[in-house]
């Protein structure tokens, strides 16, 4: 099992993070909103938003890191051919809570 996310599982732009939002399929779960399509590629690719009512840059970049450190742990449950935008809007969860959210959504959304 590799931990780390790659450059190719990683959504890079904002206009593929946007494009994502306004047609896919989304699910949520407790703070946390999934949208997911397939991609048709070999690599299911995620990205993180968080809004700026969390709070200043550096709590924005916290719960970032929380996040993808849940989905790192838990990426290898998704099949793979997916792109995924996780946003959040409830903040100050910790690890295994955002860990155990975010199997909610996987389950939820189908795509495990």
């Amino acid at each position: 099992m590799r931990r780390s996310l790659t450059r190719r599982e990683r959504i890079g732009k904002g206009t593929e993070i946007r494009a994502l939002l306004s047609s896919a399929d989304r699910v949520e779960a407790g703070g946390l909103r999934m949208a997911h399509r397939p991609n048709g590629k070999a690599v299911t690719r995620m990205a993180v938003v968080v809004g700026r009512g969390c709070g200043g840059a550096v709590k924005r970049n916290r719960e970032k890191r929380i996040t993808r450190e849940a989905w790192r742990s838990l990426k290898d449950l998704v099949a793979p051919g997916n792109d995924v935008v996780i946003v959040v809007h409830r903040f100050g969860a910790g690890l295994d809570e955002r860990r155990s959210l975010m199997r909610k959504l996987i389950d939820r959304a189908g795509i495990a």
